[in-house]
């Protein structure tokens, strides 16, 4: 019975967690926070990014929240609320039922590696290294959803209606749920990722990593599970109870999904047991019973959990070790000049402190132009977001990704504050630009251009030819004060394979990338008037 309550409970969470991500799409208004699992449920990213960042933001409300209901419950959200317990419970039910594991005893360095995990993030996290997102379930959950299964659900989805509007009568069923779909799941354009195989390889190793054991990554190497695992170990009412009636028939610890019962059924690991209560409804004799206690004065059978000094010691290294392996970089020092960062994101070291790579900036973007950095910002910045103005632009009246950052690495900015943000700068490439190299005249980057004075103006200049002909043309130059560095002049730039006008995220006159670096004022600035007209002689040409 209260198997069956709990498996509802955790299929209505992940259907709710699954709803937000479809809903976290331009313009991102909705009356419930889209952002709301990696914000208010992930104590673990929250303490970190606080350390990391060395403030104290509004995520310790919710990270204090479900930190008392951990000391009071117990490690019950790995068991009835986690979406990547969930997927792996669903997918170990699909793909492993009927597999034959191989039999693991209990080992105590396995199941305690978890916790080394944790105090190796955590301490890496207080010498402002940002790398919980490796392994924080909510972050690879997230992401994995939003930035893997999402692209791959509408591909598949536009390829087979695509396929069924070819068969006639068919089609007459099949274009009203398409467009159903296209209303209310699918986005305009199909998404991309440039990371799609890296982040779908790790999310696919946790989901097999049940090969070896049933829920393997939560029993072991899940830090999350690890903190609410710490505490849960002494004061939590919720406790496990087994009266004089048991048989010691060994079912409960066969059921159990996190081998949370030893040899003996009448003890338990505490700081393993996520309050499933499998091994109530399997007990023939109804032995076992979950219920309010007194801590401090009623004292059930538990084991307690033992962790090695030496090993604590060598995480806590390990952790302080990684901090100048990742930031004392070359790449990340010079800073590739592709890094462009999204609108409101906080200068560049506090940005890497506070991103935990949940991906919900990129699946918010409506031209898909956000996309995750690779080694561009260095081996720490890998998995950040980055504008690719080759792939799509920023948008001008789009404040999508300011709205859904769960850590505030993106701040929140109205459309008036988002305008006047300067994310980066084009430049013009003349070898490639057609009117300066082909003497052709061609306007699509000025009329692309959203800035309302125009961030590329015309020098009208006379070209001399070969033939000696004289051709008046408007040459395009960028007003580096104005552009805001959004990229749609790059994306819709005629000339291939590689566009004539590139936008970098360097921008004159400041030293670090991000930050709210603000354009000239746009709005107030009358349209520069064009230079005198002039002569441009074609190399070679005699005077």
């Amino acid at each position: 019975m209260f198997r069956n309550i709990r498996r509802i409970i955790q299929i209505l969470f992940l259907l709710f967690f699954i709803f937000l991500l479809i809903k976290t799409v331009y313009p991102a208004d909705f009356p419930i926070p889209l952002d709301f699992f990696p914000r208010y449920l992930d104590p673990l990213a929250a303490s970190a990014t606080m350390l990391a960042s060395r403030s104290i933001s509004m995520l310790i409300i919710p990270m204090l929240i479900v930190i008392i209901l951990a000391l009071l419950l117990g490690r019950f959200f790995c068991g009835w609320i986690c979406p990547m317990g969930t997927t792996i419970d669903i997918s170990d039910r699909i793909l492993f039922r009927r597999f034959k594991r191989p039999k693991i005893k209990h080992n105590p360095r396995l199941r305690n590696l978890k916790y080394y995990i944790l105090v190796a993030f955590i301490v890496g996290a207080a010498f402002s290294l940002q790398m919980i997102w490796f392994a924080d379930p909510i972050s690879i959950v997230t992401r994995s959803y939003g930035v893997i299964l999402y692209p791959y659900f509408s591909y598949v989805t536009r390829s087979t209606f695509d396929t069924l509007y070819l068969i006639k009568g068919v089609n007459l069923i099949s274009e009203p749920i398409y467009g159903v779909l296209r209303n209310n799941v699918l986005t305009l354009f199909q998404p991309t990722s440039r990371m799609l195989i890296l982040f779908f390889s790790v999310f696919a190793v946790i989901i097999s990593l049940s090969i070896i054991q049933r829920r393997f990554w939560c029993r072991n190497l899940c830090p999350l599970g690890a903190l609410h695992g710490l505490l849960s170990t002494r004061l939590n009412f919720w406790r496990r109870r087994v009266n004089e009636n048991c048989i010691e028939c060994g079912k409960c610890r066969r059921e159990c999904g996190l081998g949370a019962i030893p040899e003996d059924p009448r003890k338990y690991w505490p700081q393993e047991c996520t309050e499933c209560m499998s091994c109530r409804d399997v007990c023939p004799v109804n032995a076992i019973s979950f219920g309010l206690k007194q801590p401090f004065f009623d004292k059930p059978k538990t084991t307690g959990l033992n962790l090695s000094r030496r090993s604590f010691v060598k995480s806590a290294l390990a952790g302080i070790a990684a901090v100048p392996l990742l930031k004392l970089n070359y790449s990340k020092k010079k800073m590739d000049e592709a890094v462009i960062r999204p609108p409101g994101s906080l200068p560049e070291e506090q940005f890497l402190d506070k991103c935990i790579r949940c991906g919900e900036c990129m699946k918010v973007c409506p031209t898909n132009g956000l996309q995750p950095a690779f080694m561009e910002a260095g081996v720490e910045g890998i998995g950040t977001p980055i504008l690719v103005p080759e792939v799509g632009y920023c948008e001008y009246v789009c404040t999508s990704c300011t709205k859904i950052c769960p850590t505030d690495a993106i701040i929140p900015l109205k459309e008036k504050e988002k305008q006047s943000i300067k994310i980066g700068t084009a430049r013009i490439d003349k070898d490639r630009c057609i009117p300066w190299s082909e003497y052709e005249n061609c306007l699509v980057c000025e009329e692309q251009c959203p800035v309302p004075t125009k961030a590329i103006k015309f020098e009208t200049k006379d070209v001399v030819t070969f033939n000696g002909e004289i051709r008046r043309l408007k040459m395009p130059v960028v007003l580096k004060d104005k552009c805001i560095g959004c990229g749609i002049c790059e994306n819709k730039c005629p000339v291939s394979p590689k566009a004539a006008i590139l936008v970098t995220g360097q921008i004159p006159g400041k030293e670090s990338h991000g930050g709210l670096h603000k354009a000239a004022d746009t709005s107030t600035m009358e349209q520069p008037s064009p230079q005198a007209v002039g002569k441009i002689k074609v190399p070679g040409q005699e005077e």
